[in-house]
């Protein structure tokens, strides 16, 4: 049942973010998104999913802010008052109401979540850092899951690329193909969009795997001269204090720009592009929502490792070794 509640968090958490502005059903949500994740914490459920629920829902309450407005909402909510509408003045007072207090709600929200998530490893069978293991495998499964999945575009991409290249040589032989129906479905600047549209896809979409396999460039020449554990402190203190936030500011306005984008149906700038430009938009705030499951994952090996019994130390040293050494069993 606790992974369910943790399903239910994580679901909660994508309507907040999807959600129009300033809407009152905001705080329904936020309420759900708690409270599954409060029972999720009381409740044995999978540990990928518990973990994955509380990085997404912070995730989501620090995109939507819900105790305050931006200027642009504020400015939009006026001009509706202003003509007489009661309920747009009476959202006016409320958020008024909260202002001098919603940093403060919202930093007490991010820590009753970190609680909820003590709480619920510390009452794992298998003990506090066998689930936090337990729970940085789920994730890293789930993110390798995907990014193997996305692997598979290059065989549709290269596929278009091979008949683009070709169309556009036939088309020396024969302009006339122009005026055909076929030409007119996959018009060469459609089969250059979708070209960019699936290489952007599958970069994003293999972000968060190259990072659990550890595939992304590193400064080797100062990292192999460190003690593991200070490598491991590096990694923990680069994924929590550099890598998530970084993911959030993309996942936050990658969430505007793709949902603004759908609101005014927009399309390719050229007469005969792709429409419905809002889905390889969406997949930016997509692929580093991976990126950042990825970083907790390996944030949480990282905590097992240094903090961990010494029986868990070889499976969580991962991050403890070098390109060019075997990862130590015992720490330096």
């Amino acid at each position: 049942m606790g992974s369910v509640f943790s399903i239910l968090s994580i679901l909660a958490s994508s309507v907040l973010v999807i959600l129009p502005e300033s809407s009152p059903q905001m705080f329904y949500v936020l309420v759900a998104i708690l409270a599954s994740y409060g029972v999720a914490a009381f409740l044995r459920g999978n540990p990928g999913l518990f973990a994955a629920a509380v990085l997404l829902g912070w995730f989501a309450i620090m995109i939507v802010a819900p105790f305050s407005l931006t200027d642009r909402q504020a400015n939009a909510l006026a001009r509706v008052a202003r003509r007489g509408d009661e309920e747009a003045q009476a959202l006016l007072d409320f958020y008024a109401t909260l202002a001098p207090f919603a940093l403060w709600l919202q930093v007490a929200i991010a820590v009753l979540l970190l609680v909820l998530f003590i709480i619920g490893t510390r009452r794992a069978p298998v003990g506090a850092h066998r689930y936090m293991m337990d729970a940085s495998n789920g994730l890293q499964a789930f993110v390798e899951r995907v990014g193997i999945a996305a692997a598979l575009l290059f065989v549709p991409m290269m596929l278009i690329i091979v008949y683009d290249v070709l169309q556009r040589k036939y088309l020396g032989f024969d302009p006339g193909f122009t005026n055909t129906e076929w030409y007119k479905i996959f018009t060469s600047t459609k089969l250059q969009e979708m070209e960019w549209h699936l290489h952007g896809a599958l970069f994003l979409m293999t972000l968060g795997y190259g990072y659990v396999k550890d595939s992304h460039v590193r400064i080797e020449l100062v990292r192999d001269m460190l003690r593991p554990r200070t490598r491991v402190w590096i990694e923990l203190l680069g994924a929590i204090l550099f890598m998530v936030p970084y993911c959030y500011v993309i996942m936050q306005y990658g969430s505007e720009m793709a949902i603004r984008s759908y609101d005014i149906g927009e399309s390719s700038a050229a007469q005969t592009g792709l429409d419905h430009r809002f889905i390889i938009k969406s997949l930016l705030p997509l692929g580093f929502t991976l990126l950042a499951l990825a970083g907790m994952s390996v944030a949480l090996k990282c905590v097992v490792y240094l903090f961990g019994p010494p029986s868990l130390r070889e499976e969580s040293g991962f991050y403890a070794g070098t390109q060019h050494a075997i990862a130590p069993v015992k720490a330096a």
